[in-house]
């Protein structure tokens, strides 16, 4: 499909590069995938908690780093080479300590704790597969389990809504590509395996997209029952790039019919005549919203983690403010619409809808780029940041203006205080807020009362697509032909069949007046901004579970881009729909999403308004056991103990465990001294339990152990191993071993010095026995006698030394012993009994011990 250039351009233009750009792209299937891919974001997270204290140059934490920081703890800013670690002083105090290692180590996309697929972020599920807790064809199948458990199976909604049960299921899935996915998902894990890390942030990572973006694997109806089995052979523009990027595409999401309509009722599932609704997930009796209602409905419910949709007058607005998640609208030409079906392309776009802006922002990172046949994507070359995640700054609204205008507040209870405490919220995070006045003119007025392209524009737009992209085995190949066909929802066949009767002419004249509309709104808007002195517009996406007058025309009747995020929900006070969400809308200048980004950011993570649809909360099989600390401890005291025994053999081997009953154990550093000549640690004989990462610097006589989690892995607490050290004794003596510092450091930074337990073990000699016997007891005077002397340690070993033989008192000779065994020959000199004497002399490791045998010479 070849898209015109639809805004700033005459009716004639339009027509011209409608045909000269589908000469252009004439049998090329590749430009799209090509773009996409080069668009596609790499595995680095910019967000500047992530990258601000990379110290190796590779704007992200990684292990690499850490070795860094741990071998510089103890310089200062004074010292040479602190411009090298400088980013690592994360508490500003002049001084690389412990408590950065900690803290630097936080910044890792690490996770070895339970993994809960509910309410689970991109963010999270990276640093989960990162740690091994879940894999990619886990994190799949469980969402696929989840859509078969939940999406088409009523509800109990008593005691949870307040209302009566509903026989109304969710329905927000038309169709999922299990066997694609998972093969996806294994395609990510292995690359992962091979790699170390994914190919992007959103490697891995489950994705729904409105059921009107063309995907090869799985049928394109646009929620139209006439094009259920309509199988495109290639991917939308957009998908080639989610695709790149190692996005998994799990199934496709309902929507309005033709993405037209606020309430998501699409016939693509139903019977002919029959209409399939989307139903909120957090009230069962109201809807999603639209047209991106399936999308949103899903999203919320926790059956993806990322969702795609489409806007041409609220879409994906709508929705997200009916589902309590954040939604971009991007600006006309950020993403090409190639392979998506068009309602209005003056003003359509695709954009993500998540449950956080740092999902949003991933998401939005993978479908940018410049497409032949899109031709406006060409005005954002130059335009597009590395990534939109380099915006997720929780200072974003420090020092800008934000401005608004009271008539786009409306007066909805819910809606106004909300509102009130958003401004308020802004302000508390360092945003000037203003009100722009309108006491004698409203200067959006026009632009706010531009109708919608859709009513003449879609059915040229539909043909273009038909002809481009539709299955070749569909036979209804016009928005005519499908309303001959009936397979529609009945109540808006009248407004299909008013938009097939509009004519070229029809067209081409409204073209003519609405794209110079478009470009006035958006020089008005900008002026307007320009004003005073603005970085955004602020105003509701709508009141609860309705649309608020014609806020959610600005953005497209402009093609400027907004982002909408949580503002709170309904309470009962207010007299309206309780625990209903609203949204707040933020609209900046072209190709501002990433400063969007930013200030939604900011704005959520101080407010953190979104909630978890009660009626689809947990089921079997969504929580992954962690590798590493046990979750479910208590907290203890912090105190230090020291295990070891008060004394050991020579030869021996012993531990010496240092613990403690953790208080949330991040990090911590223990440093032992011991006697080299009485003691050796032994090989692989420092232990560490916990999982994480540990460093050990060695000196003739002590251990310097440091040792940190990993990521947001979970701090330790209770009963805890530090450390275990192994020993083995080598002479006796004193062992000198003390436990000189143990420091830790909590999930917060703070640093607190633990006394250890002073426990030195002393080595003894192991006791030994020998035994002594002559090969004859009775020989002639004169004779020859062969002694032998057997030396045993109580430890079964086979002592080594001297044995030394005497008789009738008489030294008559000195052996070593060799595997416990000394012989000597003597001659007996006189007759009568004579004492044969072996005296083992002992060593550093075992004691003296003696025997003695009688011989009889005639």
């Amino acid at each position: 499909m070849s898209i015109s250039r639809t805004r700033r351009m005459t009716a004639a233009a339009v027509t011209a590069s409608l045909a000269l750009a589908g000469l252009a792209v004439a049998g090329s299937t590749t430009g799209s995938a090509l773009a996409a891919e080069e668009a596609a974001s790499g595995a680095v997270l910019l967000a500047p908690y992530y990258t601000e204290a990379d110290v190796t140059g590779d704007d992200q934490v990684t292990t690499d780093d850490l070795d860094v920081v741990e071998a510089a703890i103890g310089t200062t800013d004074a010292d040479a080479g602190w411009a090298d670690v400088s980013a690592a002083d994360t508490d500003d105090d002049g001084e690389i300590t412990s408590a950065d290692l900690a803290d630097v180590a936080m910044r890792m996309l690490y996770d070895d704790g339970s993994f809960d697929v509910v309410e689970a972020s991109a963010v999270q599920m990276q640093a989960a597969m990162n740690a091994g807790v879940v894999t990619a064809v886990e994190l799949t199948q469980a969402y696929l389990d989840r859509i078969a458990a939940l999406d088409t199976t009523v509800i109990d909604t008593d005691g949870v809504t307040g209302e009566e049960d509903t026989d109304r299921a969710l329905n927000s899935i038309i169709t999922t590509g299990d066997e694609d996915a998972l093969a996806a998902a294994a395609e990510s894990d292995a690359y992962r395996a091979e790699h170390g890390g994914p190919r992007s942030m959103l490697d891995g990572i489950p994705v729904l997209l409105k059921d009107n973006y063309d995907t090869e694997d799985m049928p394109t109806s646009a929620g139209n029952g006439t094009w259920a089995d309509n199988q495109t052979e290639t991917d939308a523009f957009m998908v080639s790039g989610l695709r790149s990027a190692g996005a998994v595409i799990l199934g496709k999401a309902s929507l309005d019919e033709f993405a037209y309509g606020f309430s998501s009722q699409f016939t693509t599932l139903s019977e002919r005549g029959g209409t399939v609704y989307v139903a909120s997930p957090y009230d069962t009796e109201r809807t999603a919203g639209g047209s991106s209602g399936g999308t949103g409905a899903s999203i919320a419910a926790n059956l993806g983690a990322i969702g795609f949709g489409t806007d041409t007058g609220g879409s994906i607005r709508n929705p997200s403010t009916y589902n309590q998640l954040v939604g971009i609208r991007p600006t006309v030409g950020l993403a090409s619409r190639d392979g998506i079906v068009p309602l209005a392309l003056t003003q359509d776009t695709g954009g993500p809808i998540a449950r956080s802006v740092a999902d949003a922002a991933i998401a939005l990172d993978a479908v940018t780029g410049v497409d032949g046949n899109d031709p406006v994507t060409e005005e954002q070359e130059g335009l597009v940041p590395d990534s939109y995640t380099s915006y997720l700054d929780p200072t974003a609204l420090e020092g800008t203006t934000i401005g608004y205008l009271t008539s786009m507040v409306g007066t909805n209870a819910t809606t106004t205080r909300l509102f009130e405490q958003a401004k308020a919220d802004l302000e508390a995070q360092g945003a000037t807020v203003v009100e722009i006045d309108t006491s004698t003119d409203n200067p959006l007025a026009a632009t706010l009362s531009e109708g919608s392209g859709s009513t003449n524009e879609f059915n040229h737009d539909l043909n273009d697509y038909i002809d481009a992209h539709l299955d070749a085995d569909e036979t209804v190949r016009s928005l005519q032909g499908l309303i001959d066909d009936g397979w529609m929802a009945p109540s808006r066949i009248g407004t299909y069949q008013t938009r097939a009767d509009v004519t070229q002419e029809q067209y081409e004249t409204w073209m003519s007046t609405h794209t110079v509309a478009i470009e006035n709104g958006e020089e008005v808007t900008t002026g307007l901004m320009d004003d005073y002195g603005l970085d955004a517009l602020m105003y509701p996406s709508g009141n609860p579970y309705s649309t608020q007058s014609t806020n959610l025309r600005l953005s497209p009747n402009t093609g400027m881009p907004a982002v909408t995020v949580p503002m709170g929900q309904a309470t009962e006070a207010d007299g309206t729909i309780t625990g209903a969400g609203v949204n707040l809308e933020l609209l900046g200048r072209n190709y501002t999403e990433g400063d969007l980004i930013g200030y939604a950011y900011d704005y959520e993570q101080a407010t953190e308004h979104r909630t978890t649809p009660a009626l689809y909360g947990e089921i079997d099989g969504d929580v992954f056991a962690g590798t590493g600390s046990d979750e479910t401890a208590e907290a203890g005291d912090g105190s230090v103990t020291v295990d070891a025994p008060e004394s050991v053999s020579a030869g021996e081997r012993f531990t010496v465990t240092v613990s403690t009953d953790a208080a949330d154990l991040y990090a911590y550093g223990v440093d032992l001294d011991y006697d080299t000549s009485v003691v050796k640690v032994v090989k692989g004989g420092v232990e560490t339990p916990s999982t994480g990462e540990r460093w050990v610097d060695r000196t003739p006589g002590s251990l310097s152990l440091t040792h940190t989690k990993l990521g947001t892995s979970p701090s330790d607490n209770g009963e805890t191993t530090l450390v275990t050290y192994t020993f083995k004794a080598k002479r006796a003596g004193a062992t000198g071993i003390d436990v000189t510092s143990v420091s830790t450091v909590d999930s917060t930074g703070a640093t607190t010095d633990a006394d250890a337990d002073e426990t030195a073990p002393t080595v003894t000699k192991r006791k030994t026995g020998t035994a002594v016997a002559a090969v004859a007891q009775r020989v002639g005077n004169g004779s020859k006698v062969r002694a032998a002397a057997v030396v045993v340690a109580d430890d079964d070993a086979a002592p080594n030394g001297r044995v030394t033989f005497f008789v009738a008192g008489e030294r008559v000779g000195s052996k070593r012993l060799s595997e416990g065994t000394a012989t000597v020959t003597v001659r007996t000199s006189r007759k009568g009994r004579a004492v044969v004497k072996a005296v083992y002399s002992g060593t550093a490791k075992y004691t003296r011990s003696v025997d003695r045998t009688r011989v009889s010479a005639r």
